[in-house]
């Protein structure tokens, strides 16, 4: 059976519609997240001819939002993980601007390479740099503040847990949060397992899912808190360092070159 790009169209665009409400699942507010991120590259990045990177990307939610406030940018989407780059291309409007899909290893030191030309006004993140250890975070904010034009500005959206993760203030923010996924499931939100589950069965993905099995090697290890985040950009020559938003262990760490 010959698939459409119809067929594609509507498949990716409704896995990548899943894939927000799967997140949304770990974190409540995550579109007033993506809305002060937003607010901020309106603010401090120029009107016209503004560049954006988002960086581990995933299936572009954050690119289309970007794309979505600021037409006329040029939006960079970069990530290790080919099934997700083309759910992501598959899903965007055919008829309005797109992203430009890179797939690189963020933790390859030559990753950047494959980067279109020129220096980016903002470079943005959300759920994702927790997958780094310490030392290729440390590597990934060097080598982000060389994309960024002086003054350009980094926005980290992810999971940023305290640096003290015991105690009846760090248990009781682990029950918040864990009452909250409860009651997003009990509402038909899809788990990461579930999803990714779905996505596995669907035939017209098989390639694209042993493709992301021979290009994404899992990791297991304790993400870096929030103060490792501010003190490794701060050695990467970041001038200004702060946490604009903060919700439970979720936050927003911007930064400006």
């Amino acid at each position: 059976m010959t698939v459409t790009t119809t067929d594609r169209h509507s498949l990716a665009r409704s896995l990548v519609q899943e894939w927000d409400r799967q997140q949304e699942t770990y974190i409540a507010h995550r579109e007033t997240r993506f809305e002060v991120m937003l607010d901020l590259v309106e603010r401090l990045t120029p009107a016209t001819g503004r560049r954006v990177l988002d960086v581990a990307c995933g299936p572009g939610s954050l690119a289309t939002r970007v794309l979505h406030r600021f037409p006329a940018a040029e939006v960079v989407a970069v990530d290790m993980d080919p099934l997700l780059l083309a759910l992501g291309a598959d899903a965007a409007d055919p008829s309005g601007p797109r992203p430009t899909w890179v797939q690189a290893d963020l933790r390859d030191p030559r990753w950047s390479q494959a980067l279109p030309g020129g220096r980016f006004h903002a470079i943005v993140s959300t759920t994702a740099t927790h997958w780094l250890t310490g030392g290729q975070l440390t590597d990934l904010y060097t080598q982000l503040h060389g994309l960024l034009v002086p003054g350009g500005l980094l926005c980290n959206g992810d999971h940023l847990p305290a640096d003290r993760p015991w105690g009846t203030l760090a248990n009781a923010v682990r029950d918040i949060g864990e009452a909250r996924e409860a009651a997003a499931m009990s509402n038909g939100a899809q788990g990461w397992d579930e999803w990714w589950a779905t996505v596995r069965a669907e035939p017209s993905l098989a390639d694209h899912v042993r493709a992301r099995d021979e290009a994404v090697t899992p990791t297991q290890h304790e993400p870096p808190t929030r103060s490792f985040h501010a003190a490794a950009l701060r050695d990467a020559g970041f001038a200004e360092v702060e946490m604009v938003w903060h919700d439970l262990t979720e936050g927003l760490l911007c930064a400006l070159a």
